[in-house]
């Protein structure tokens, strides 16, 4: 079966004749690619590309045309009943849980927020925000757990080769990779002035939380991997409703049109290439951010034209953005096969989580709000003490040390007596939107209240009866959270479009497996969850796992 790579359709419009240049290629110049041949089936792989498009979800590839996508889809394995299976249903859980195959209660850390009961990272019982945490902190994390990740058992198993992990967001590049990755590459800071204006808004390839970054990446400084970041620049985001509750930086999550510094996917897909290119590689993870940046702004599939007026530049949107990253899928299988990697490399394309439009928002709408609706708390180095209305009877009992809440609320008590959980998980039940509350005991979490059935859809029940325990109990461990409540379908505390808790439409995953070992064109009814990821890539490498992991291996046909 053979597929066309539809590269040249993510420009819309003379307005971004710019980016076209650069960004995709033309899609008369990309050879018709192909799915896994008969002798390419029978192939055990020796290299594998993980590709997460953070926030992808399932409908976003039909609604918005993403057609590479779907190529790989028809290519390959895909397995349509994939569904994330675990909490929370957020970025710096999920990296780690498709490359370790642990779950959040044996990984070392479960959500957003960390409690530190074992004194890995500084003071025991320390709290911390996750996704604040540096490469050393996540390492430190994964090494008191004591399990091996992908990169170990590829380094083992390939010695004289690397694994590198690459993506905007540092928090989801350093649990993508570990201790033993050889390359991690992100976004820095806003350290450098590349526009020669006197102020230090451009972010490179070189921050605190990258290592090993090869020259042809970090040199020349401002050069192709530099890109503007300034606050300022947010194409309308900042100052238009609802975008504005969690905006743009500048070009970190969007290409933009400057053609010598593309951000956003672009930038990830290009370092990418040239790690393909110049390395001898076993493993490489890409994790793409735009995505989600922009479906946290607008909602997702409500973001069509008519954009809003403040804000219509289509660079900001999901049409655009959503084409952008399936082009780079496009460009990056394109590459594999234009360098002879392709028929030797297992690809794997999939999300860290779903999403869901806040049809329901009980967060405070206002400019910069994202944080404050998401965060209730502080650690050593953030403070987050401005709560929404909606979580404030919670906040009254006097009780909460930290709590995260968008598509469902966890909270982590100061006192975390049997009693005191039971009320908490009482007041949590009160709270708008709450369909269910549990208060953790050892290993599991109790069900203390849940909705009467009637008052849920027919869709919600079904679900909710399938798999609210199950993912509910995969943070039930002594750093995660002491009581949680699970929302309604299309609700959240956070952002106007938002995933972190149990929802059909937030764990629904795409899982596509393609390339070498694959046969092409076809639809396993497995249901394939996020940790099943790496089990399954050791089996079709034939790398034997030495350590237990949560997941299962499955047999790719």
């Amino acid at each position: 079966m053979r597929h066309r790579w539809i590269l040249g359709n993510v420009i819309a419009g003379a307005a971004l004749a710019a980016v076209a240049a650069t960004s995709v290629a033309p899609a008369n110049s990309v050879p018709a690619a192909t799915g896994a041949s008969e002798q390419t089936a029978g192939t055990t792989p020796t290299r594998v590309l993980y590709i997460v498009l953070d926030s992808l979800r399932p409908e976003f590839i039909d609604a918005f045309g993403m057609h590479n996508v779907k190529a790989l889809m028809a290519g390959g394995a895909n397995y349509s009943n994939a569904y994330l299976g675990h909490m929370a249903s957020e970025t710096v859980v999920s990296h780690n849980v498709m490359t370790s195959g642990q779950l959040p209660k044996h990984m070392g850390w479960a959500d957003e927020w960390y409690r530190d009961v074992d004194g890995v990272l500084g003071a025991p019982r320390q709290q911390y925000v996750s996704g604040s945490m540096s490469r050393e902190q996540f390492n430190a994390l994964i090494d008191h757990a004591g399990y091996p990740k992908i990169q170990d058992y590829l380094h083992r198993r390939f010695p004289n080769r690397i694994t590198a992990a690459i993506g905007q967001k540092a928090y989801a590049v350093n649990s993508f990779g570990g201790p033993s990755t050889d390359i991690e590459v992100t976004f820095s800071g806003r350290d450098f002035d590349c526009d020669g204006d006197g102020e230090f808004n451009w972010r490179g390839p070189i921050g605190d939380n990258s290592v090993n970054v090869p020259s042809y990446i970090a040199q020349p400084e401002c050069g192709r991997f530099y890109v503007n970041s300034s606050s300022a620049f947010g194409y309308g985001t900042k100052t238009t409703s609802p975008a504005w509750i969690y905006p743009l930086d500048g070009n970190r999550f969007v290409p933009g049109r400057n053609p010598r510094h593309l951000g956003g996917d672009t930038w990830v897909a290009d370092a990418g290439m040239q790690i393909m290119a110049r390395e001898n590689w076993s493993g490489l993870f890409l994790t793409l951010g735009g995505i989600d940046k922009v479906a946290h702004m607008w909602g997702g599939l409500n973001d069509r034209w008519p954009f809003p007026a403040g804000a219509r530049d289509k660079m900001a949107h999901l049409p655009f953005v959503a084409r952008n990253a399936d082009a780079q899928v496009g460009r990056l299988v394109e590459k594999l096969r234009s360098l002879g990697q392709l028929d030797e490399t297992l690809v794997v394309l999939t999300t860290d989580h779903g999403q869901l439009q806040s049809k329901h928002f009980y967060g405070e709408n206002g400019p910069g709000r994202g944080n404050y609706n998401w965060y209730y708390g502080s650690d050593e180095d953030e403070e987050y003490l401005d709560p929404q209305p909606a979580l404030q009877p919670l906040i009254d009992t006097g009780n909460v040390e930290t709590s995260m809440q968008d598509s469902a609320i966890r909270t982590w008590l100061i006192d975390r007596s049997w009693n005191k959980k039971r009320q908490a998980a009482d007041v949590m039940a009160t709270l708008p939107g709450v369909i269910a509350s549990y208060y953790r005991t050892g290993g599991h979490y109790t069900l203390r209240w849940r909705i009467a059935g009637d008052r849920l859809s027919d869709s919600e029940r079904r679900w909710f009866w399938a798999h609210a325990k199950e993912i509910v109990n995969t943070e039930a461990a002594n750093y995660g959270p002491d009581v949680i409540g699970l929302l309604h379908d299309n609700t959240s505390y956070g952002a106007a479009g938002d995933h972190g808790g149990a929802q059909r439409s937030v764990q629904r995953i795409p899982m596509v497996f393609y390339g070498a070992g694959v046969r092409a064109g076809t639809h396993p009814s497995a249901s394939i969850r996020a940790v099943d990821i790496m089990p399954t890539v050791l089996r079709e490498m034939g790398i034997r796992e030495t350590h237990h992991t949560d997941g299962k291996a499955f047999d790719i046909p």
